[in-house]
């Protein structure tokens, strides 16, 4: 795991349907359906000499939603580990045969492609930033919190606390790991309130954690929240946030929607 693959093709035709390989089993978190996944990976056209795509030549890992790739890709990666190395071989139904190919990728309507995809690491709605991030002084910060570091987080806001004028973050304790950086997409768990306190949702799944007011939000998302740094989105106040910190994100009201406070988990990065 971890170089680019080179390829060397059978002279059978490509297989029927889906088929998956585990080159290398990893011995990190399971993969689960519909959640995110930080991978290097090379595609090819099958019996093809280059890759349609490879985030081997950009240098580095790709984090992506399983709901948002490739039939393939969203069947064919669940169950796999971080950590692991996978050999996918993706029949045209289960392709860009649906979509009647990939002109731009050189990719036929009626063509397999192949991946190797080197799982690094993988987030769902029971991931949360590090246990043993290192907790910062905030003063002045405008929610309450409960939940512990390392498990869901909720929040309320303080009653006496003026709504935002003007965007803010305030870091609650920080990760190790890299800071993330705009033209990133960062995958966060969270859970946000209204100002007035009239809506609390949440992408934690109930009952992790062991804070009951996240169990109770009005709403639960699917899983993380995979937001591209620079967009123009409150998410871009993570610029410099290391990841496996904790944070909590603030935004005035705008266009009728009301002031919001967010408590958010920075599970990676890519």
């Amino acid at each position: 795991m971890g170089d680019a693959p080179v390829f060397t093709w059978p002279d059978a035709c490509a297989p029927e349907g889906l088929q998956v390989e585990v080159l290398s089993e990893g011995d990190g978190r399971e993969v689960v359906s519909g959640a995110a996944v930080l991978a290097n990976y090379a595609g090819f056209v099958w019996g093809s000499d280059e890759p349609f795509d490879s985030s081997y030549d950009r240098g580095s890992p790709s984090l992506f939603s399983l709901e948002q790739v490739v039939a393939g890709w969203s069947q064919g990666i669940p169950g796999s580990t971080a950590g692991s190395r996978l050999l996918i071989s993706i029949p045209p139904d289960l392709g860009y045969g649906p979509q009647g190919g990939n002109e731009a990728a050189g990719i036929g309507p009626t063509d397999t492609i192949v991946f190797v995809v080197d799982v690094v690491d993988t987030y769902d709605a029971a991931s949360a930033g590090q246990a043993d991030a290192t907790p910062l002084e905030a003063s002045d910060l405008p929610v309450s919190l409960e939940g512990d570091l390392g498990a869901a987080a909720t929040l309320s806001i303080d009653a006496d606390a003026p709504e935002p004028t003007e965007p803010a973050v305030y870091r609650v304790a920080d990760g190790t790991g890299e800071p993330v950086a705009v033209g990133q997409t960062v995958a966060v768990n969270y859970t946000v309130s209204f100002w007035d306190g009239t809506s609390l949702e949440t992408s934690w799944s109930p009952g992790h954690g062991e804070d009951q007011a996240a169990d109770e939000a009005e709403s639960a998302a699917a899983g993380p929240l995979l937001a591209p740094l620079g967009q123009g989105t409150i998410f871009d106040l993570l610029e410099g946030v290391p990841v496996g910190s904790r944070v909590v994100l603030v935004a005035p009201a705008a266009d009728g929607s009301p002031a919001i406070g967010l408590v958010a988990d920075v599970l990676g990065a890519g």
